[in-house]
Formats: C-alpha cells, sequence, structure tokens
C-alpha cells in the first residue's frame, strides 16, 4: 500500500492508491463526501490528510467486498457450533498432516490439535459443518506460524474458506490446493518468504471467489489456463514476482469485478483477448508492472471504471487509446508512463458516464503527472465535464491555459506545475480557486489569480 507523509505537499498527492478506499469504504468514502458537500476549496488537501490520519496507525482492516477476508474475521456466514457434531478422521487426518509441516507455532495456536483430542471440530481456527462433520472453513490468520505449505491439506475436499493471511509460511503452493473443488475464498497474503509459482492446477478452483495472494514472493507467469476460474469475482495479486504477459484466458473470468494485478513484472501489450469477457470489471489496478499497451476496442469492459496503469513503461499515448472505448471508465492513473509526444488525442474521446451511476470508490479524474507530454493542453479537456481532479503535472506543456478548462465546475484538484506554461491564468471558476501550488514551481510565464497579477 502506498504511504502517505504528512510532511508531503498535500496539493501535489490528489490521486490515492483505490486500495485505501476498498480496504476501508465507509469511513473514507463517508468522510470524502462529508468534506466535498461543504464545498470546502480545501478538498483535495483535507481530504487526503483524513486519509492520512485514518491510515496512520497501521493498515485499515475493513473491506466493501463480503467476500474478503477481513484480516481473519469469520464473515463468511459460515457457523461455528462447537463440538457438534464430531469431525471426519479424514479431515483429522488431513490437519494433524498440515500440523506436522509447521516448525513453530509461537502463539501456541495448535496446541489442542492433537490425536487424543479426537473432535478435530473443536481445535482451534477449524468450522465444521453441523450436519456433516465435514470441516468447511480454516482459519489461522496472523499466528506467526512458521512452516511450508503440507499438501496432505488438499484432503479437506469440503472446505470452503482457507485463511492463512499474514504468517510464516515458505516454500511454494501445493499443486494439490488445486483440488479445493468446494474452495470459496483462498487467503493465503502477506506470507512474505511464500515463494514459487501459481500452480497450473489452479484451474481446478471452479468455485473459488477470492484469490488473495498479495504480499509474498510468488514469481513465474500466470498459468495459462487462469481463465477456468469461472467463479472469481476479485483478485489480489500486488507485491509479488509474477511476470510474463497476463494470459488471454484472463478475458474469460466474466464474474471478476475486482483485479489488483499491481506491483509485479508482467510486461508486454496486454491482448486483445483481455478484453472480450470481463464484462463485470469495474477496479483493474496494473501499475508499477512492464506492460507497454492496451488492446485497441475495450467496449466489452462495460463497467470497467477505474483503471492506474502508473508506472509502467507505455512510452506513447497511442498505446493506450483503447481506454476511451471503456464506455464507463471514470478514474485514470497513468503517472510516470514514460509517455511522451503532443497531448493524447483519446483524451477529448473519454466518455462522461452518469455520475448517479459511479461507484461511491471512484472519483472521476484523470491523473497523467511526470511524463514527458509536450505542446499545448487541448482546449477540447473542456468537455470532460464530469472531471473532479486533473493532474499534468511535471510533463513539458507550453502555451496558455485554455479557459474551456472553466466548463469543469465540478473540478476539486487540479495541477499543472512543472511545466512551461504562459499567459494570463482564465479568471474563471474553479481555477481561480486554487493556490499558487497548483500552478508554480514551472510555469515562470503564468501571471492572474492566484499568481502576481499580469503586467
Amino acid at each position: 500500500m502506498k504511504k502517505i507523509s504528512v510532511s508531503e505537499d498535500f496539493t501535489r498527492s490528489y490521486f490515492i492508491d483505490r486500495r485505501i478506499f476498498s480496504t476501508c469504504s465507509s469511513s473514507i468514502t463517508s468522510t470524502r463526501n462529508m468534506v466535498r458537500d461543504r464545498g470546502d476549496p480545501c478538498f483535495p488537501k483535507c481530504f487526503i490528510f483524513l486519509v492520512f490520519v485514518l491510515l496512520a496507525f497501521g493498515r485499515v482492516s475493513c473491506e466493501t467486498d463480503p467476500l474478503s477476508c477481513l484480516n481473519g474475521d469469520d464473515n463468511d456466514g459460515i457457523i461455528s457450533t462447537p463440538g457438534i457434531p464430531v469431525c471426519s478422521s479424514k479431515d483429522r487426518n488431513a490437519l494433524l498432516s498440515f500440523k506436522a509441516s509447521i516448525i513453530s507455532d509461537p502463539n501456541n495456536v495448535l496446541a489442542n490439535w492433537r490425536a487424543s483430542h479426537y473432535n478435530c471440530c473443536d481445535w482451534t481456527g477449524v468450522t465444521c459443518d453441523s450436519a456433516t462433520g465435514r470441516v468447511v472453513r480454516l482459519n489461522l490468520y496472523s499466528q506467526h506460524l512458521h512452516g511450508t505449505l503440507n499438501a496432505g491439506l488438499s484432503r479437506l475436499s469440503f472446505l470452503q474458506v482457507l485463511i492463512l493471511n499474514n504468517n510464516d509460511f515458505f516454500g511454494s503452493i501445493p499443486s494439490s490446493f488445486g483440488g479445493f473443488r468446494r474452495l470459496e475464498r483462498l487467503c493465503l497474503a502477506e506470507n512474505p518468504s511464500l515463494s514459487g509459482s501459481i500452480p497450473e492446477a489452479f484451474r481446478g478452483l471452479k468455485n473459488l471467489q477470492l484469490m488473495d495472494l498479495y504480499g509474498n514472493s510468488l514469481s513465474g507467469p500466470l498459468p495459462s489456463s487462469f481463465g477456468m476460474m469461472s467463479s472469481l469475482r476479485n483478485i489480489h495479486l500486488y507485491g509479488n514476482k509474477i511476470s510474463g504477459p497476463i494470459p488471454p484466458s484472463f478475458g474469460l473470468l466474466s464474474n471478476l469485478y475486482n483485479a489488483d494485478l499491481s506491483n509485479n513484472r508482467f510486461s508486454g501489450p496486454i491482448a486483445d483477448a483481455f478484453a472480450f469477457g470481463l464484462t463485470s470489471l469495474i477496479f483493474l489496478d496494473l501499475h508499477d508492472n512492464e506492460i507497454t499497451g492496451l488492446p485497441k476496442d475495450m467496449r466489452n469492459l462495460t463497467k470497467l471504471q477505474w483503471i492506474d496503469l502508473s508506472n509502467n513503461p507505455l512510452m506513447t499515448g497511442d498505446s493506450v487509446e483503447g481506454i476511451a472505448t471503456a464506455p464507463e471508465i471514470s478514474q485514470i492513473e497513468m503517472s510516470s508512463c514514460n509517455i511522451s509526444g503532443p497531448f493524447p488525442a483519446w483524451v477529448s474521446r473519454l466518455p462522461q458516464p452518469d455520475w448517479g451511476l459511479i461507484n461511491d470508490e471512484v472519483t472521476p479524474s484523470l491523473n497523467l503527472a511526470n511524463n514527458a507530454i509536450y505542446g499545448r493542453i487541448p482546449s477540447s479537456l473542456g468537455k470532460l465535464v464530469n472531471l473532479e481532479f486533473l493532474n499534468l503535472e511535471e510533463n513539458r506543456l507550453t502555451g496558455s491555459i485554455p479557459p474551456t478548462l472553466g466548463k469543469l465546475q465540478g473540478l476539486r484538484g487540479f495541477n499543472v506545475s512543472y511545466n512551461k506554461l504562459s499567459g494570463k491564468i482564465p479568471q474563471v471558476y474553479p481555477l481561480t480557486t486554487f493556490d499558487r501550488s497548483s500552478y508554480q514551481p514551472g510555469n515562470l510565464g503564468l501571471c492572474g489569480v492566484p499568481l502576481t497579477p499580469c503586467k
């Protein structure tokens, strides 16, 4: 997760990682709306400061998606009934094989996992179905367990939820985990020594809805059959070392609405097949990879509203022009992408979807900061009437600021500093409401409120 420092210039920090919102939208979104609805011109600064306060004491733990790991909270609807019934011997043996691969258990969480303690439904972290006695959930979140993932655990053939986040597992994910036919949630995140590749056998996880593998050391390519996990809704793979192209089969995940593949080593242009079947996708996070382009036609991504391609070597604006064909796209993050050339023509073709249909976690914005875009700011940007944030800082833009930007009446954050703009700032709302840091440093030829009067 990106960290925000209180010493930062908040006026240059309008664009916050969506994971902040997705992990705690109930509090942060309401805070955002409160400040925005008051019409406070300090909105960008105040909002980011309030977000910092919420994050300052550690990673936020709430999650908007009901299908989440929630730091191990049992939010899956499975009711624990200790002592009723007695677990099956098959499941008991599978759990004991798992324990046998644990080298260190500093919290003694597995102390009552003993063959002599016959009913494994009473063991810590274990939940059984009250009718069948089969283990349906194993939750050992953040217990500092050190060891490997024993392949024998896959004998829990009725398992629906596996939560082993934030431990100290090492080695690879067993291919046998692809045999969890009933598994809906796989939560193995934040085990930094967990390595190897995602098994090709995962194609057998037909019921898997949540894959939570972020913050590990996984490497290699995504399985070519990734798209066979047809029930997937939420994928968190950020912070690994996964490499190679995103497989075309990824485009078959028609139920997927949130895909975070950021901070990996995915490379090359994204195949056209990626845009064919992702009809439920709302959030796509690809920042900090080695991706060089998007499909030319993204019309089938009918629900895509948020995309982050920051810190990818896109090189030219044309390499991502397909984004303008996504009918609901609203928030675009493309800072530090080595984009060189004139202002991308596709920007003026961006759709302006109905604000009432935009997800609460999405803020209509365009971030092209820290690239090498040169020439004039096109007057056609005035067509993007839904924009709330526009960040063009640290480019090579010249000429004057077009008066048509005054049509962006909902603009709350604006930054064109560190360019070579000149002339009088259009003396219209909202351009006169931003402070000096929205225009300078850089742009020594600019004048007018909020800068010095024009001669």
